[in-house]
């Protein structure tokens, strides 16, 4: 593996470190040789840099939470074609292969690069280098997709511009389905305060509080339907956590501790954009 550390973010390491360690873990139901790799070529300084215990926990529930969703959809979709926004690092598209027909992985130049140096393409498995957020990206999608989604990646992104992305996806493939998560709106700001790696600024400014509602996604996503949410600690979070750190999450909970899981359609005519 030539994995160039320069090309990537802190956060695409910050989650191939905790999948590497749940992966590790004879206790835990999950299975990633990619992220061990990965981790297995970065030095004990890089490792420390963006490890916590308490981010590693949450960072595999998040798995969980889009694994079971992402392969839901899919057995209701036999052949169905997946568009995986932002993906960094990400290896579901290798761990849920089968599920999928085709699976389409987009990132910045930089992220593309360091993700052929841990996977190889192959006909079911295309790498596509395109910023999702400009309107020629749909260009680069194939004639339909039946399932965009994006794995911490939005909370990075402005609204505005979520909103202009989810309007051309609509009116590409009508219907579709799109999994994401966001980020509480005070952790939005103060990220890189909590955990190690994040810079400044990096997030976008908004977000839900774990309890948010679905008409409170809609009310900011308005091209979205079907709306349905979740969130990570009643997911399984809480019963990974003992002690003190179960206590700190639940008091902090309301604040940054917990992020909302949105499962939703494309509308089929988008008024705005």
């Amino acid at each position: 593996m030539d994995l160039k550390l320069r090309e990537l973010e802190g956060t695409a390491l910050i989650t191939a470190v905790a999948r590497a360690r749940a992966s590790q873990n004879p206790d835990e139901d999950f299975y990633d040789p990619w992220a061990e790799e990965i981790v297995g070529n970065l030095t004990p300084e890089q490792v420390k840099s963006v490890e916590t215990g308490r981010v590693n926990a949450g960072v595999l529930v998040r798995e969980l939470v889009f694994d079971a969703a992402v392969a839901k959809i899919l057995k209701d979709t036999p052949q169905g074609v997946v568009a995986n926004l932002g993906a960094g690092l990400d290896s579901r598209p290798f761990r849920l292969g089968d599920l999928a027909a085709r699976w389409y992985d987009y990132d910045l130049p930089d992220g593309i690069a360091a993700r052929r140096s841990v996977y190889a393409e192959d006909a079911a498995h295309h790498f596509i280098a395109a910023d999702v957020l400009r309107p020629d990206f749909v260009e680069r999608l194939p004639p339909r997709v039946d399932l965009f989604y994006a794995c911490g990646v939005f909370m990075y992104f402005k609204a505005e511009a979520l909103n202009a992305m989810f309007a051309r996806m609509a009116r590409h493939s009508p219907g579709a389905a799109v999994l994401f998560d966001t980020a509480t709106p005070f952790f939005a700001r103060h990220a890189h305060r909590i955990v190690r790696g994040i810079k400044p600024g990096l997030f976008g400014g908004w977000g839900f509080r774990y309890d948010a509602r679905p008409e409170q996604v809609k009310a900011l996503f308005p091209v979205l339907s079907d709306i349905e949410v979740s969130n990570y600690g009643d997911s399984g979070l809480l019963r990974r956590l003992h002690g003190s750190l179960k206590l700190f999450f639940r008091l902090l909970r309301p604040v940054f501790t917990d992020s909302l899981f949105v499962t939703a359609r494309l509308g089929e005519r988008p008024l705005f954009f």
